[in-house]
């Protein structure tokens, strides 16, 4: 098992891989990498020896291996030749067995400058203005796996550590920080995220990082801070920096401190860095053309797309690339916020003072070659618009939906919904296995069935074209499935979801249904009550 193990991390290392996953299915167990943001298949196991891989896994990590049905969480350190890795480990159970998610962390990797990272010249600039504030809050917006933690390490590096005193509360410590006082939580030893909070206002520190702005308490605690002589910076889940304002007020943050305290929000993505060995330049669609035109900003003559070579295995693409929109406190940004602006009220008044925004910065990138228009679109812009731009629009009748793409995706075929008889279910799982066979379920009954893979495949179908009802997984990548119903009542994308997953979490289910999904279905389930489930759903909107 040793040796299975440690090939296993070797080959993802090699393949700069950010995590491994060891997920059971029915008749073996799959191994994928994520790479560059995307999980590719690596290799499958045997059961048997997945089994006794994990467990090895678990044993050096300190985790319980006689526990299988809990999550656990646990880490390690490992040299892999001359590099230094923290193996960060997560377990969960599915309807197959008990899975594994690792983490490849370099905690001593010099961090990139901000500049490095992807801002632009006069973001860079803002940020190292603000890092020499010596009170108020700074904070770091973006969904999960969006490079927040990098470019807060990024930035507290800015920070002359044996001048003043920084102390950090995480979970887990990623990176070192020199001359810092990094404090990890232990949950097993008793050692709590709030317990440290409390402990870190008494340590006469300068500057507080917190991990992550979870609850009432964190944020109160992080007002709190920065509004007595001292800098604070945090990150917060959310979509981009004016809805951050809105996900405080939801913890009971009143918008009044928040617009007296905030020196900033800042709000980030990743996006798959272009190969610079092999990609080609193509003249700009009318897909590139139109959407350039929406955001008032000059179109490129040519925009690049993947290739693919050797150096970068055939992908076309090499890394990922950063992009940023930052929200600084001016007076005028303050009183909108205290006086009630709505999200696009914000956001249209900073783009009106050319502050340079989420979308128009990945366009940027799209203009200078580093990446590809489709991408962009896929993670940034959908989300911006809330539809797909007219020229995707212009041949498709309504109720259409765009199947299929070339390598990158630009080009898009349609196919004709029939005239409204049959039922449209969108399905969005990660799960190949799984989306065949809902697929083949729900035809063999007489509905039209769209599978997707992802939350972002979900948002763009649904922008698109309309559908009777989503069947929903959680754990999806890009975008999960609680963050995809967040979105869609953003963007006021009326759709009844129906969440189907392994998932067997209360509080997943409380969320999911304060968010407005109809119903929580839990794998596995027999197919006949997940069809009678689905059709008591849309009899209802007849």
């Amino acid at each position: 098992m040793k040796y299975i193990t440690g090939k296993l991390i070797d080959a993802a290392i090699h393949e700069r891989a950010s995590d491994i996953h060891m997920e059971p299915k029915d008749l073996f167990t799959a191994i994928r990498f994520r790479i560059d943001g995307d999980l590719k298949e690596f290799t499958k196991l045997k059961k048997s020896t997945a089994v006794m891989a994990l467990t090895r896994l678990k044993v050096l990590a300190g985790m319980d291996i006689a526990e299988r049905r809990r999550p656990q969480d646990g880490a390690f350190a490992a040299v892999f030749g001359a590099r230094k890795f923290t193996l960060r480990l997560a377990t969960t159970s599915t309807n197959y067995g008990e899975s594994m998610v690792i983490r490849l962390i370099e905690p001593q990797l010099k961090p990139k400058t901000l500049y490095e990272l992807g801002m632009d010249k006069e973001q860079a600039e803002t940020m190292l203005l603000l890092s020499g504030k010596t009170q108020g809050l700074i904070i770091i917006a973006g969904p999960t796996g969006s490079g927040k933690t990098t470019t807060i390490y990024s930035f507290l590096s800015n920070i002359d550590c044996r001048r003043r005193s920084l102390i950090s509360v995480e979970d887990p410590i990623e990176f070192r920080i020199a001359n810092a006082n990094q404090q990890q939580v232990n949950e097993k030893a008793g050692v709590t995220f709030d317990a440290l909070l409390k402990s870190s206002v008494r340590q006469d520190p300068d500057i507080l990082f917190l991990g992550e702005i979870r609850d009432k308490a964190s944020a109160q605690i992080a007002l709190d801070f920065s509004s007595t002589g001292h800098l604070t910076v945090s990150a917060i889940h959310t979509s981009n920096a004016a809805t951050a304002v809105f996900r405080m007020e939801r913890l009971g943050i009143s918008r009044a401190q928040i617009a007296d305290t905030a020196l900033a929000i800042l709000s980030q993505r990743l996006i798959k860095r272009l190969c610079p060995a092999c990609k080609i330049m193509k003249p700009a669609d009318e897909d590139a053309l139109e959407v350039f035109s929406r955001f008032n900003l000059p179109a490129p003559r040519q925009t690049a797309h993947p290739a693919g070579c050797l150096g970068c295995k055939n992908t076309g693409y090499a890394g990922r690339e950063a992009v940023y929109e930052v929200i600084v406190m001016t007076p005028e940004v303050s009183e909108m916020i205290r006086s009630g602006a709505s999200v696009s009220q914000i956001r249209e008044t900073l783009k009106n003072k050319h502050i340079t925004l989420i979308a128009a910065s990945s366009l940027s990138k799209v203009a200078e070659g580093t990446i590809s228009f489709r991408c962009a679109y896929e993670k940034v812009i959908a989300e911006e618009l809330g539809a797909a731009p007219a020229a995707m629009e212009e041949d498709a009748a309504p109720g259409g939906v765009y199947v299929g793409s070339d390598k990158d995706g630009v080009e898009l075929k349609k196919i004709k919904a029939g005239a409204g008889a049959r039922k449209r279910i969108l399905v969005a799982d990660d799960d190949p296995d799984i989306l065949a066979l809902a697929k083949k379920v729900f035809e063999d009954e007489g509905y039209e069935v769209t599978a997707v893979k992802d939350g972002i495949e979900a948002v763009m179908r649904l922008s698109s074209g309309k559908f009777d009802l989503v069947l929903s997984d959680i754990d999806m990548p890009n975008l999960d499935g609680l963050r995809l119903l967040e979105i869609l009542n953003q963007k006021n994308i009326k759709v009844d979801v129906v969440f189907f997953t392994a998932r067997d979490k209360d509080d997943l289910e409380a969320r999911g249904l304060a968010l407005g999904a109809l119903d929580y279905i839990r794998k596995p389930v027999r197919k006949e009550i997940l069809l009678l489930r689905v059709k008591n759903i849309l009899t209802r909107k007849q």
